[in-house]
């Protein structure tokens, strides 16, 4: 029984791509880009020149260390980029380098949720990548506001070569219950999802899939795979995760999962021995990656620090149009640092700062941003006064104390007392005399 890695976004089998296929290249499934072939032989558009023969009758290999499928959901010993594979849109996306995120068209852009922390995109940043022909591919790049702390990846640098083992990170679907159909095994997905890694071989080079230049892996059923290699399928959920060659310092970020390509008429939401997952190759991509994530950030043409203010000279954070950094270290209001700590930063996220030029992140004519005890109770400013709910708050409210609290309750409960009390009478003495 094999690990199943899973990737894709999940929709009905009556979807059809985002892309369309020429007639002439086949069905294809679902933005999750489900490709269906004849049995015995897998065709992902027309263009796959291989072919997968099933085995007629398929034995299972050996258990693998986490025979259930619930394993390697952490990173493995030789970490080729486990912790650079984060969320988005509940798919996946791939963290590359100075601040951008690489995934695939179809899960598209949007927070980069890594390790529970969330990493707003920066508005307008998205970009497709076209092929040669100006078609386009299923592949984009989309900058955060935030970057998080990661050294650069390293692209490929060299085109893929069959054979070549890589290791797939994805948040793609847990391995369900065990399957087989027509002969061949399997398993069907779970509906939770997990991040999870997994290697295969590139068994297929030079692939043209959904028009995106792409190599192949095959899911195979191997008996007893060495030490560290978990053979992987990748499957609903993966879309927009990573494939990666080496490990540690050596490791490069070779592709980006896409597309599952089953038999005609398999059944859906299964894998079985013999499918095939599709991956983009970054190598066709790499001078235009290259060319968009390594723009420095005062020369990108965005508001990378949402000021309002784009790149050099525009902005006060860029010193020359080669600052990597729309921040000023030296600017109180745009230096990335919340200066006087109300939980607010810069302009225009504090009230405080008129500008990305104010020297100050009080604001003067906010009691509660003001650096003044204005009510004179020892607390100054929000959050430390109470009576501040927000810095923007225009005054600081006294708070009254809990003696006089208590006095103001005792005096309304005597006077609602005295309210409901019965109205006393006094007799009345007549002056009319009694006659006999």
């Amino acid at each position: 029984m094999r690990l199943l890695i899973p990737a894709l976004h999940p929709t009905s089998q009556s979807a059809r791509s985002a892309v369309p296929a020429r007639s002439s290249r086949g069905a294809i499934r679902a933005v999750a880009a489900s490709v269906s072939a004849p049995l015995a032989t897998l065709s992902v558009l027309v263009v796959l020149a291989t072919s997968a023969v099933l085995p007629a009758t398929p034995t299972f290999a050996a258990l693998i260390a986490t025979g259930d499928g619930t394993g390697n959901t952490t990173a493995p010993a030789s970490d080729p980029g486990f912790n650079r594979v984060g969320v988005v849109n509940g798919l996946s996306g791939v963290y590359v380098r100075n601040g951008w995120v690489l995934t695939a068209s179809h899960v598209g852009e949007g927070a980069f949720v890594l390790d529970g922390t969330s990493y707003a995109a920066v508005p307008g940043s998205m970009v497709r990548f076209t092929n040669a022909d100006s078609t386009l591919a299923d592949l984009i790049a989309f900058k955060l506001a935030t970057r998080p702390p990661l050294a650069d990846a390293a692209l490929a640098d060299s085109p893929a070569a069959l054979n070549t083992l890589i290791t797939v990170i994805g948040y793609g679907a847990d391995r369900g219950a065990t399957t087989s159909w027509m002969g061949v095994s399997g398993w069907q997905w779970a509906g939770s999802h997990s991040k999870r890694w997994g290697t295969n071989r590139i068994s297929a080079i030079d692939q043209i899939s959904l028009d995106t230049h792409a190599f192949q892996i095959t899911f195979d059923n191997v008996s007893n795979p060495p030490a560290g290699q978990y053979e992987a399928d990748i499957v609903v959920g993966d879309s927009g995760g990573g494939a990666f060659t080496g490990s540690g310092a050596s490791a490069k970020l070779v592709g980006i999962l896409f597309a599952h390509a089953t038999f005609v008429g398999q059944p859906g939401s299964t894998s079985l021995f013999g499918n095939a997952g599709m991956i983009v190759d970054l190598y066709a991509y790499r001078s235009d990656i290259l060319a968009i994530t390594d723009r420095p950030d005062c020369n990108d043409g965005l508001d990378d620090d949402r000021d309002g203010l784009a790149d050099f000279p525009s902005d006060p954070g860029c010193a020359s149009a080669t600052d990597t950094s729309e921040r000023g270290a030296t600017l109180v209001c745009d230096n990335g640092v919340d200066d006087d700590g109300d939980g607010l930063i810069d302009f225009p996220g504090d009230p405080g700062c008129a500008s990305g030029l104010d020297v100050w992140e009080r604001g003067a004519s906010y009691q509660c941003d003001n650096g003044v005890d204005d009510d004179l109770d020892l607390a100054v400013d929000f959050p430390n006064d109470s009576g501040c709910l927000h810095p923007s708050n225009p005054v600081e409210a006294p708070e009254p104390g809990l003696a006089f609290l208590l006095g103001a309750g005792v005096l309304a409960i005597a006077g609602a007392a005295r309210s409901r009390s019965p109205r006393r009478t006094t007799p009345q003495t007549s002056s009319t005399r009694s006659t006999r």
